[in-house]
């Protein structure tokens, strides 16, 4: 994949601006060589992994769909995580579905009711909890509240109205936007565990 030049051959830099090729440095021409490539590649395998694991979606679903057709059922919608192995057992291959959640306006109530109990509280409270609580509704330098932060907060056990009225309130907040379906691939070792299979450049 080449630098995209103009017909005169003139290279265009990060800002558009067109470079004459002798006022290019051969670092930078060897740079620019080098990232096309991998770039290149790593396409071809970006490519040849969602062909997969279309690949592995459609064929385990056709699978799942045979085996229950001979008890009159017909398998609806994504929802469900599915596992299958092979017949040594040394191989597993798993489907799993990932919501995406953000919350409404709920939340805001919930964080009102949590501020109340966590003031009276002020004396009282375990110093782990107010730590919790604070990180929980802190937003990112992009402005999103942490979901698994503040679900986190469902697991807590607090015998108090408000606390139980703010759970609630939590718990109206959230909304499913979508959902995501994942293809892993395990081979179990020696010792008998399931180790994943990288599919993720970032992980390999």
């Amino acid at each position: 994949m080449e630098n995209t030049a103009t017909e005169n051959g003139y290279w265009k830099d990060a800002k558009g601006n067109l470079v004459a090729p002798e006022n290019i440095r051969e670092s930078d021409r060897l740079a620019d060589s080098i990232v096309r490539e991998l770039y290149a590649d790593a396409k071809r395998i970006n490519e040849e992994l969602v062909k997969f694991k279309q690949h592995a979606l459609d064929d385990i679903r056709t699978h799942l769909a045979l085996v229950v057709e001979k008890y009159g059922i017909k398998l609806r919608g994504k929802k469900g995580n599915r596992v299958l192995y092979s017949f040594d057992g040394a191989i597993k291959i798993t489907i799993n579905i990932q919501d995406r959640i953000k919350f409404g306006e709920e939340l805001v109530a919930a964080e009102v009711l949590i501020n109340e109990c966590m003031a009276e509280w002020t004396h009282d409270a375990n110093p782990n909890l107010r730590t919790i609580v604070e990180k929980a509704f802190q937003a990112d330098s992009e402005g999103k509240i942490s979901v698994y932060r503040v679900l986190d907060l469902l697991r807590l056990e607090i015998d108090d109205e408000r606390w139980r009225k703010a759970m609630t309130a939590i718990k109206d907040s959230i909304r499913v936007i979508d959902s995501k379906e994942y293809v892993r691939v395990y081979e179990r070792d020696d010792s008998g565990e399931y180790k994943a299979l990288p599919l993720n450049i970032a992980v390999a």
